[in-house]
């Protein structure tokens, strides 16, 4: 097991997550893939353009994120992350409140970690 890979890829998992916090549309493009395909609590796709543009435009605000049960695997340059979200803010003019079970796929490329798909499903409060 490569503990230095699986830090990189939690450091990844970490910054991603401040991100959202933050709405750092610049750190976002960084870490989502191009090709990046995932699925909301609700069940509806997204891909990078749609995950930056919610942020961009103000369309989602995370006032509040926390993480918990976080699991992290690496199997040669595929990198997986699992956990708890809890999760506040705003998506347009409704607030949300929930916690989500995530499953988060990273690929290695051009020396860094990126996000390619992703699966969350709600949990109960």
């Amino acid at each position: 097991m490569d503990l230095s890979a699986e830090a990189s890829l939690l450091d990844a998992a970490q910054r991603l997550a401040e991100a959202e916090r933050r709405g750092d549309v610049r750190i976002l493009e960084e870490l989502l893939a191009a090709d990046y395909r995932g699925y909301d609590p609700a069940g509806r796709p997204q891909d990078r353009p749609s995950v930056v543009r919610a942020y961009a435009d103000g369309g989602v605000r995370v006032t509040a994120l926390g993480q918990s049960d976080l699991r992290v695997r690496v199997i040669g340059e595929v990198g997986l992350v699992a956990g708890v979200s809890a999760l506040q803010g705003r998506q347009r003019e409704e607030p949300f409140d929930f916690r989500l079970r995530f499953l988060d796929v990273y690929a290695w490329r051009d020396g860094r970690w990126q996000l390619v798909a992703s699966q969350d499903t709600h949990l109960p409060r």
